[in-house]
């Protein structure tokens, strides 16, 4: 029997507008996402990235995801969270939830927000 072995096929750096900064060629990302059950104001923020064709070999590839946490450029927030949704041979869609709240008093205010990210997919090939 042979074994299937995992391997990093993709990689991207993406800017909070959307553009990509590094990628694997034939990756592209849109910065709009289905509207769908997202908490906070501005609900609908989010990025939808496109994989080329034969990329993944089904829809159970592994998504790895990193959110920046930034303050020289944009708004420093104190907690960020980060999730993909809709995964598919296709691509897949990603939020970035943030507080921008910087004081230790408890009072939590994530949002769906817009910051620079970065992904790395693997499969088993």
């Amino acid at each position: 029997m042979s074994q299937r072995i995992p391997q990093m096929i993709a990689m991207g750096k993406v800017a909070r507008d959307g553009k990509i900064l590094r990628a694997t060629p034939g990756i592209s990302i849109k910065p709009v996402i289905r509207p769908g059950n997202i908490f906070g104001p501005g609900q609908d923020i989010g990025y939808t990235v496109s994989l080329p064709k034969r990329l993944v070999c089904d829809n159970n590839y592994i998504i790895q995801l990193t959110a920046e946490n930034y303050g020289e450029d944009g708004p420093d927030f104190v907690i960020t969270s980060i999730a993909y949704r809709n995964q598919s041979k296709r691509g897949f869609e990603v939020i970035i939830w943030g507080d921008r709240i910087q004081t230790i008093s408890g009072n939590y205010s994530l949002v769906p927000v817009q910051s620079n990210w970065h992904f790395v997919i693997y499969d088993m090939l």
